[in-house]
């Protein structure tokens, strides 16, 4: 996995937050309970973004499901500490699931970044750089000291309030 400018800290935090939500969803298809989310919700995205980020320094696939797979048991441990349950063949089954689609998630995430990129764009054309100045910016007349005030806002809602002839 190739690291962009930038892109490292947002391309971690969503991988993290989609491993502890296959791991909570994987563990509650294996017909666990996912317990209090006061706890959850700080502690699973913490303990999954170590692993991620341990796992996408891994050069090939096996490392990374192995590494994904130690992250998966520890995030079942961290769910099995507030409300134990147990742990069959299906339980394994699913965070097996999930340790796959994390791994392949993590290994395609950059070109599943630029391709969400490229959809966004299409979807919502913006033009991040202002477009050059081909002709001076309109600037406002201030009238000098010397200028009465009144003659000076008289001036300028005359200004104003010109419009086009009447005769278009």
């Amino acid at each position: 996995m190739t690291r962009g400018p930038g892109g490292g800290v947002l391309r971690g935090a969503v991988l993290a937050g989609l491993s502890a939500l296959l791991a909570a969803a994987g563990h509650a298809a294996g017909g666990g309970t996912v317990p209090d989310l006061a706890v959850l919700v700080p502690v699973l995205p913490l303990l999954a973004w170590t692993f991620t980020g341990a796992a996408g320094r891994c050069k090939s696939l096996v490392g990374t499901v192995a590494v994904l797979s130690a992250g998966q048991f520890v995030l079942h441990s961290a769910i099995e500490l507030q409300h134990p349950s147990h742990t069959g063949s299906s339980m394994l089954t699913m965070h097996a699931v999930a340790t796959v689609v994390t791994a392949l998630a993590l290994r395609n995430a950059d070109r599943g970044a630029a391709a969400l990129t490229a959809a966004l764009r299409r979807v919502l054309p913006r033009r991040l750089v202002p477009p050059p100045a081909d002709r001076p910016l309109p600037t406002l007349a201030v009238p000098g000291p010397a200028v009465p005030a009144r003659l000076g806002r008289a001036f300028f809602v005359a200004h104003a309030l010109r419009g086009p002839p009447v005769a278009c």
